[in-house]
């Protein structure tokens, strides 16, 4: 008996109100079939299916139906395209939300400047998040995807090193995905150790 060829986590966080729905998935590949444990809250669900489904499971665990309260309006201007925003300020940011420490957080948007303030505030503004990993059981980590849901649909976050006569800056470019482009990748991933 042999173990899976490769091993897709999936945790999904998205905000309703006051509460975090979460789901957390684990998906096994082995051959040509798939095997998911799910949790959701205190549930836990174990479903075996074949890797022809599994496209269809990927999209399904990331659907997630946008409130009305939560959608844009005419007046609320959707995240801009492709953008890049320096991954210092991202991660900074992010540290000074969580720690509660909402001056250091206008501080370093001070410094960042004007033009990355109000895109940095929608993505930490975000309803929800997505990340997969993709292991390669007992070798290696073979993909990483991190998404941000904003109210008109997800975007991912890939970093990138941006080029300069300085050396390169590390930066996060910031594009639109549907849940149909998960599938895609972890597909990209299968071919990779098959």
């Amino acid at each position: 008996m042999t173990g899976p060829d490769l091993v897709v986590d999936l945790d999904l966080a998205v905000r309703a109100g006051r509460t975090t729905r979460r789901l957390r998935v684990r998906h096994a590949l082995a051959g040509n079939t798939v095997r998911a444990v799910a949790t959701d809250g205190d549930r836990v669900e174990r479903s075996r299916f074949q890797i022809s489904d599994w496209a269809a499971r990927l999209i399904s665990a990331c659907w997630v139906d946008i409130p009305t309260a939560e959608r844009p309006t005419a007046e609320c201007s959707p995240m801009p395209q492709g953008h890049g925003l320096p991954w210092d300020l991202v991660v900074g940011t992010g540290a000074a939300l969580a720690a509660h420490r909402r001056d250091l957080y206008d501080e370093l948007l001070a410094r960042g400047g004007a033009q990355l303030d109000g895109r940095v505030r929608r993505l930490h503004a975000s309803l929800g998040r997505l990340r997969v990993v993709g292991i390669v059981p007992g070798r290696r980590r073979i993909g990483w995807i991190s998404w941000a849901l904003q109210p008109d649909g997800w975007r991912a976050l890939t970093p990138y090193v941006e080029s300069g006569p300085a050396g390169g800056r590390r930066m996060v470019r910031v594009e639109h995905r549907q849940p149909e482009d998960l599938p895609r990748q972890v597909a990209r991933w299968a071919a990779m150790v098959r």
